[in-house]
C-alpha cells in the first residue's frame, strides 16, 4: 500500500514555468516543517538547487542522463523513507526519463517501497505542451497520478485552447487529473529573486524595497491557496490555509484592512 508521494515535475521547453512551479512547491514544504526530499537534475539551469540548497532546504543533484546517476532517489526513499519526494526533470527530457525509468524500473521499485508517484506538467499555451503531455501520459498511464499546471504567466486560464479542447485533456480527466493554477509573479519581484538566488520566503529578510516583498507574498499565499487543491497529490495531504495567528502576521492583517476600509 503507498504511504508516501514522489512528486516528479516535467514541462515542454526551458521557460515554461517548470522550476518556478517547483521552487513554489518546496516553499510550502518548508514553510510547514513536512519531511521531504528534493533533487534537481537540471544540470544546465539548476534553479532548484541554486535557490534552495541551504541550511534550511538541502536538494539533491540528480543525473538521469547517465546510467546509475540517479540510484540515489531510489537508495535515499528506501534509508529515509520522507513521506514525500520533489524532483524537477530538465525541460524536454521525455527520452531521457523513460530510459531512466526502465533502466531502474522506477515506477515498481517505488511502488515496493510504499509510494505513489506524480507527474506534475507545467503548461505553456504552445502546441508542445500538449504533444509531450500526451507522449507522458501514454507512457506512464495508470502507473502514476498527473496533475496539470497552468501558468498564468502564460495568459488567463481560458486562453489554454490547446490544452482544453484536446482529447489528451479528456483522457487526463479521465484518469482522474487534477488541474492547478499557478499565478503570474511581475516581473520585477521575479528577477530580483532570481538575481540575488533567494529562495521566495527568503525575499522577506532581504533589503528588497516594500514592493517587491508585497508582491512575493501576496504571490505565495495565492500559490498555497491553489496548490492546495492538489491535496495529496503534491504531497499536500491534510494541510489547510496557516492562518494569521499561526503565521504571527496579526499585524499585516490589520494593515490590510485598513486599507479595505480607507
Amino acid at each position: 500500500m503507498e504511504t508516501g508521494r514522489v512528486v516528479i515535475i516535467t514541462g515542454d521547453k526551458g521557460g515554461v514555468g517548470k522550476s518556478t512551479f517547483a521552487r513554489g512547491l518546496l516553499e510550502l514544504y518548508t514553510s510547514r516543517k513536512l519531511k521531504y526530499l528534493a533533487y534537481d537534475s537540471d544540470h544546465r539551469n539548476a534553479q532548484l538547487y541554486r535557490h534552495y540548497n541551504s541550511k534550511e532546504a538541502e536538494v539533491k543533484l540528480l543525473d538521469i542522463f547517465t546510467r546509475g546517476g540517479a540510484d540515489d532517489l531510489l537508495i535515499d526513499l528506501d534509508s529515509q523513507r520522507p513521506q514525500r519526494a520533489l524532483v524537477d526533470l530538465p525541460a524536454q527530457s521525455g527520452a531521457f526519463f523513460e530510459n531512466f525509468e526502465k533502466d531502474l524500473g522506477v515506477f515498481d521499485a517505488v511502488k515496493d517501497l510504499g509510494y505513489r508517484i506524480t507527474m506534475a506538467s507545467v503548461l505553456s499555451r504552445v502546441k508542445d505542451s500538449v504533444n509531450i503531455l500526451r507522449v507522458l501520459h501514454e507512457y506512464c498511464k495508470e502507473r502514476v497520478d498527473y496533475v496539470i499546471v497552468k501558468n498564468l504567466f502564460h495568459g488567463e486560464a481560458d486562453k489554454f485552447e490547446r490544452y482544453d479542447n484536446s482529447e489528451t485533456r479528456i483522457n487526463l480527466k479521465s484518469a482522474g487529473a487534477v488541474e492547478v493554477l499557478m499565478p503570474d509573479l511581475f516581473f520585477k519581484p521575479y528577477d530580483y529573486v532570481d538575481e540575488m538566488n533567494l529562495s521566495f520566503e527568503g525575499v522577506s529578510k532581504s533589503k528588497a524595497d516594500i514592493t517587491i516583498k508585497s508582491r512575493v507574498s501576496a504571490w505565495l499565499k495565492e500559490f498555497e491557496q491553489n496548490m492546495l487543491i492538489g491535496g495529496s497529490l503534491l504531497g499536500l495531504e491534510n494541510l489547510a490555509p496557516v492562518n494569521q495567528e499561526e503565521t504571527g502576521d496579526k499585524e499585516t492583517e490589520a494593515e490590510e484592512k485598513a486599507l479595505v476600509n480607507a
